[in-house]
């Protein structure tokens, strides 16, 4: 993507808008997710000769220590919790006191037999899907109003010491990466982390 001339010009005259800040956002959050991506792809890889899954690691939080730092010039608009449902797989066997009930009903996702040689007998089994406790992820989430939204993880002891306190459920989180050749430059995205360290900025809505 070819940074508008705009953008360059507000560089240059310490302004930082909230349509360049989503901008930069969304480029360097895509990036994070292509790196992700890669690196996900080497880990499963049989062969890794020259450490790239480390490399991208490194290189997808580069990407994201970048969001963070833009992040931290505005507020987010509340704290999103999402749920990742749980389960186990267990076993019940026919002498198991529910294991005719879950048959008839049929909760068994697999079912089998063999032979006992203790009770010199046939004995049949079947394994049933048990929900655990959920694992909850929480999220600062961030709308600078110019089509695309974030989020930042933080645990869950860090919610007393956040100022915002709204946490609202949402659905499990699903995020892709994104062409590169479609998004503002990572060069330029270093001119507005540099004004923002620099904290001599001004920062439009």
């Amino acid at each position: 993507m070819k940074t508008p001339k705009e953008y360059n010009d507000n560089i240059k005259n310490g302004i930082i808008t909230s349509k360049m800040l989503t901008d930069c956002l969304y480029s360097v959050n895509k990036r994070a997710k292509n790196w992700r991506d890669k690196e996900r792809d080497w880990r499963n890889s049989r062969h890794d000769n020259y450490n790239n899954e480390e490399k991208a690691r490194e290189k997808k939080q580069q990407y994201y220590d970048m969001k963070d730092t833009m992040l931290s010039i505005v507020q987010p608009l509340c704290i999103h919790r999402e749920t990742i449902v749980r389960t186990k797989k267990e076993r019940i066997y026919d002498y198991d006191d529910e294991y005719w009930e879950c048959k008839e009903a049929g909760k068994f996702i697999h079912e089998g037999e063999y032979w006992d040689r203790e009770l010199q007998d046939y004995v049949e089994f079947g394994d049933i899907l048990i929900e655990c406790d959920p694992i909850y992820h929480y999220y600062l989430y961030y709308d600078l109003g110019n089509g695309h939204t974030f989020h930042t993880p933080i645990n869950d002891y860090d919610l007393d010491y956040t100022d915002t306190k709204q946490v609202v459920d949402i659905d499990q989180l699903i995020t892709s990466g994104h062409d590169i050749e479609s998004l503002i430059s990572t060069q330029f995205v270093k001119k507005v982390l540099g004004l923002i360290e620099s904290e001599e900025y001004h920062y439009i809505q």
